[in-house]
């Protein structure tokens, strides 16, 4: 299974919400909540990735700097180093990638790093489970046309 097809199956597709890194975290917050989801990808004027926020750094800004935290922009709380992934990474690459670097959200990007997707994971783990059931099916049809 790659990455292209998590995003073909995805039920909002593999459209990205995004924020500019000058935004608000208020206005991040507000974005997060409406969309319930729980990572934005910031993205500067021309559409290349600045970075990642989610709920947890605005969580962790707010427990350091208070509710003054929220007047602050997104670049003061988000990760500017993402890491990301390619549609043709494999899910086993992803899985590994958010185990090591103990992240849930992948943004997707094209051979020229435009953004085209992103992948969480419950995205990953959705994918997992009915890739099994998909398995333990095929196996009983098998017993049982064996018998």
């Amino acid at each position: 299974m790659i990455v292209k097809t998590i995003l073909k199956t995805k039920a909002r597709g593999a459209g990205v919400v995004t924020v500019s890194p000058d935004s608000s975290i208020a206005e991040a917050a507000r974005q997060l909540a409406a969309h319930r989801i729980g990572a934005l990808v910031a993205v500067d004027a021309n559409g290349t990735i600045a970075g990642i926020i989610s709920e947890r750094d605005i969580v962790r800004g707010i427990a350091h700097q208070g509710n003054t935290c929220l007047f602050g922009q997104v670049r003061d709380l988000m990760t500017a180093d993402v890491q990301v992934c390619r549609e043709s990474d494999s899910l086993e690459s992803l899985m590994a990638i958010m185990t090591e670097r103990r992240i849930r959200h992948l943004p997707v990007v094209d051979d020229a790093n435009r953004l085209v997707g992103i992948v969480t994971i419950g995205d990953v783990v959705k994918t997992r489970l009915d890739h099994a059931d998909m398995e333990v099916d095929n196996l009983r049809h098998y017993v049982v046309a064996a018998r």
